[in-house]
């Protein structure tokens, strides 16, 4: 314990000396490591940044986060599709999943209601009938709800995908819109760029 105590301060006193002793304040302030010359640049620099600024801003307000959308399609496939303006995409996936349940449930009562007579039946050709009739619908129920569970999985792979599409024309209309206007009109007033 005491060997490291004193390794650890050995360690600290000579960090301490290989340390910079002087701070160099024209290297720090030298603005053309950015690529500016003068003023005129840091501030045209400046202007830029802050209209990015303001462009992030209004694109994170109309910007469809993609954790929600997520969410959205795994408790009702499409509509994180429909809620990224893919109306048609997410209808599409919302009614083949639908058709795809709704089938499964038609052959699984199917089945039930042959594996019921199964069970009530007392003759060994009734109980034949009857279990050899409910074991085709159960299969046919198990694929459907299969095709319904692919369906799922990949209206959650898509809704990534059309997220990433909107937000990306999200971007490209505030760009086209806001970006680099001579005249904008903002919460600060009327801006003017010459």
């Amino acid at each position: 314990m005491r060997n490291t105590g004193l390794l650890l301060l050995l360690l600290l006193l000579a960090s301490a000396l290989a340390a910079q002793t002087e701070f160099d304040i024209r290297a720090f302030s030298d603005s053309t490591k950015y690529g500016w010359q003068d003023w005129r640049d840091r501030l045209e620099y400046r202007d830029g940044l802050l209209e990015r600024q303001q462009l992030l801003q209004m694109y994170e307000i109309q910007a469809s986060p993609i954790r929600s959308t997520i969410i959205k399609s795994m408790l009702v496939p499409g509509l994180g599709q429909i809620s990224c303006d893919a109306g048609t995409k997410g209808s599409i996936l919302l009614g083949s999943e639908l058709l795809a349940l709704g089938t499964s449930y038609l052959f699984y009562d199917r089945s039930q209601y042959y594996y019921r007579k199964y069970l009530d039946a007392t003759q060994v050709e009734e109980i034949e009938t009857y279990y050899n009739a409910a074991q085709s619908p159960r299969q046919y129920s198990l694929i459907f709800l299969g095709l319904g569970l692919v369906i799922w999985t990949y209206n959650i792979f898509d809704v990534i995908e059309t997220t990433d599409e909107y937000n990306a024309k999200v971007w490209r209309n505030i760009v086209e819109e806001f970006g680099r206007k001579t005249v904008t009109l903002g919460s600060e007033g009327i801006q003017v760029r010459f």
